[in-house]
């Protein structure tokens, strides 16, 4: 990828990132943001280049990048412009959460069905 194509993607996204947020804070946030998976999305288009349906694969990483766009967004709006006071309980709820979750998939994993291990199989555990 040029240096040239990575200089108009920050231009264009820029662009519509200054149009669309109401501060500075969120302009640069969401450059930052779209230049992130605008690398995901060249970098696995690079990948797929060639094969059979590749467009409409690119397509369906696009999409599924812009969803990441929107949750992305909303964190960053959470964070600035939130209350002084509620700024970065998100950030604490989303690690809580994980390690409940995390907490839970353990326990499913001791109280779950063990799996029995085929002695003629060959196969490797990673």
């Amino acid at each position: 990828m040029s240096f040239v194509f990575w200089i108009v993607s920050a231009v264009v996204i820029g662009v519509v990132s200054s149009l669309y947020h109401p501060s500075t804070e969120l302009v640069v946030g969401g450059l930052v943001i779209g230049l992130a998976l605008n690398f995901l999305i060249t970098w696995s288009s690079s990948k797929l280049t060639g094969t059979k349906w590749w467009i409409a694969r690119v397509a369906l990483i696009s999409i599924v990048a812009g969803l990441m766009n929107s949750t992305a967004l909303d964190v960053l709006y959470s964070i600035f412009a939130a209350p002084a006071g509620g700024r970065f309980e998100m950030g604490i709820e989303t690690v809580l959460g994980g390690v409940v979750l995390t907490a839970l998939a353990y326990l499913n994993s001791l109280l779950g069905p063990q799996k029995k291990e085929n002695p003629g199989s060959q196969n490797s555990k990673r």
